[in-house]
């Protein structure tokens, strides 16, 4: 696995949520950013932005990330690899800062995607 996935994984191990998802910035060979997704407030209050996802939390670290690419990774209860498609929102949030691609885990590899 690349070792901006692995570091996408650690980041996830971090997380307290059900879902444990991590991601990575990296620009020109340069981490610019990493964060794990975490709770924002009580799902009970606002089921639907229950939570900050790990794409979002770096895209709030950095400002300009343009041309960059995104490693994002989920981690199931038994510690491996699931899926981690960024969601509708996050990949608009990601091409609106001008983020160039995503590449994420699958159950079986690396899955990628082109943002801009």
């Amino acid at each position: 696995m690349l070792p901006y996935l692995n570091l996408a994984l650690k980041q996830a191990a971090r997380s307290r949520c059900r879902y444990r998802v991590g991601a990575v910035l990296v620009k020109g060979g340069r981490i610019l950013g990493h964060a794990c997704n975490r709770y924002r407030n009580c799902a009970k209050i606002d089921f639907k932005h229950a939570t900050f996802h790990a794409e979002e939390a770096v895209l709030r670290r950095r400002n300009t990330p343009h041309g960059a690419i995104i490693y994002v990774a989920r981690l199931s209860r038994a510690g491996t690899p699931m899926l981690a498609l960024p969601c509708p929102r996050c990949q608009d949030a990601l091409a609106a800062h001008g983020v160039a691609e995503a590449r994420y885990t699958t159950g079986t590899g690396i899955g990628t995607l082109r943002l801009s």
